[in-house]
């Protein structure tokens, strides 16, 4: 799971000159609607369970809350890692676990458990703020008071314990932007990159994975501190080393990929830190490349996302970015393989990528001119998903804006033949999209190219 985008999309929309009010708004609706096929798939906490047949465990609501109440009792009397074992348990099964335990009193407990000097009871108090801090926001507030001792355990030694309290830290920056600026002040962005500066990938996969999560969530801060902060800490140079180190195989790439989105697709990064972009770019094309090796068809789908998605967010800032990213030889093969992959939310992100791209005029030509790629878009324009269909059809839009010459290569490329299986089409924006295309043809092409 990834985080949810809490600054809008820096897309740039262009290419149709003369598109009618109804193509207008509907343009709108597909940014809305992309935004929230985003939410689907993005989240911004996360639980921890040992196993899924542990957080699928079924109680009738009076067992769980006697369970919660019955292990706060035991806390009281001591610490104890088997009423902290079962707290975390019925925490991951319902949030309404952690409002009970709340109102019982058993967040001071909670706390005290920190001072253990027991490595087995720290892990365990520490996974239970991990799933105190993935619940509701009522209770996420509260459970803010352990976030100094989750952020001293960083700095210790225990990998274990770090992992944890990074979680919860992630799960905490994630629930509010207060959340995100007290965490700033009290020094959890610095250490954060720290630890991504000590190669513990390594050795404690885990750990930089839980690292990275904290720091995408912090990295959505709305006023661009964190953000920042983590760029004069030199969170440039280790995002460097990682894609250059990591191999495309390992399940980080996938938390460095919505790193990488979070850092390089804001405005202020394009004023603050331009100079940094274009080689990211380089980076992220031969991961993408890397990225087509790999054999589960689930995996590479997964790991994809990410990386399309800050592709297209970075072109989208400036033109002059979509030049340099026509220079990179592997671009036009992953674009390809994108644009012919099953995964909606993958081709969705590619073709409003293209669309990026294809804002700077120079950049239509070279995307027309490679032929598989034109054939995947008038492909993906029969899509049984309207949306695809329609994000497809714009970018077929804008190339027949290019100029007479191209508009009629496209006609004998198989634009008339696509247009006509299109006129009957269920869905108005799509049919008044291919009416617009075709009265522009009527206009531009000359009777004898016809």
């Amino acid at each position: 799971m990834a985080m949810i985008t809490n600054h809008e999309d820096l897309y740039k929309r262009g290419g149709a000159g003369d598109i009618s009010s109804i193509k207008a708004s509907s343009k709108i609706t597909q940014k809305s609607a992309q935004s929230k096929l985003r939410e689907k798939i993005i989240t911004n906490k996360r639980f921890k369970v040992e196993s899924l047949e542990l957080a699928e465990v079924v109680l009738s609501e009076v067992e769980e809350k006697e369970k919660v109440e019955n292990s706060i009792k035991k806390l009281k009397h001591g610490r104890n890692v088997e009423a902290l074992t079962t707290l975390y348990r019925s925490f991951a099964r319902d949030w309404a676990h952690a409002e009970t335990f709340i109102k019982c009193e058993g967040l001071p407990l909670l706390q005290g458990c920190f001072l253990s000097t027991d490595a087995e009871l720290l892990h365990a108090a520490a996974w239970c703020a991990v799933n105190l801090s993935a619940g509701q926001s009522k209770v996420v507030k509260k459970v803010m008071c352990l976030s100094p001792t989750l952020i001293q355990f960083l700095s210790g030694s225990d990998r274990v314990m770090q992992e944890l309290c990074a979680w919860a830290l992630a799960n905490l920056a994630g629930d509010s932007q207060r959340n995100k600026q007290i965490l700033l002040e009290q020094g959890c962005v610095t250490i954060l990159v720290t630890l991504v500066a000590t190669k513990y990938y390594m050795d404690f996969e885990d750990l930089l994975k839980s690292v990275l999560f904290a720091l995408v969530n912090l990295a959505k801060d709305e006023t661009y501190a964190c953000v920042r902060c983590m760029q004069e800490s030199s969170i440039y140079s280790h995002i460097v080393t990682l894609l250059t180190d990591i191999s495309a195989n390992c399940d980080l790439c996938y938390e460095i990929g919505w790193l990488l989105n979070c850092l390089y697709s804001r405005q202020e990064t394009l004023t603050e830190y331009y100079n940094q972009l274009s080689p990211v770019l380089h980076l992220i094309v031969n991961k993408l490349s890397q990225f087509m090796q790999i054999e589960n068809k689930s995996q590479r789908e997964k790991v994809l996302l990410p990386y399309v998605h800050c592709v297209g967010n970075i072109i989208g800032q400036k033109l002059d970015l979509a030049v340099v990213l026509c220079q990179e030889v592997q671009f036009y093969t992953w674009i390809l393989t994108c644009l012919q992959c099953s995964d909606l939310y993958i081709q969705s992100e590619v073709l409003w990528l293209v669309n990026n791209f294809m804002v700077e005029p120079s950049c239509r030509v070279l995307i027309i001119i490679q032929s598989n790629i034109l054939s995947a878009i008038f492909n993906l324009c029969h899509s049984s998903d309207v949306d695809i269909a329609l994000q497809s059809l714009h970018l077929v839009q804008m190339m027949t804006k290019v100029s007479t010459f191209i508009l009629t290569y496209l006609v004998h490329q198989g634009l008339v033949g696509l247009l006509i299986l299109l006129v009957t089409h269920h869905d108005h924006r799509i049919l008044q999209t291919t009416l617009d295309l075709l009265v522009h043809l009527v206009s531009v092409i000359p009777q004898h190219s016809r």
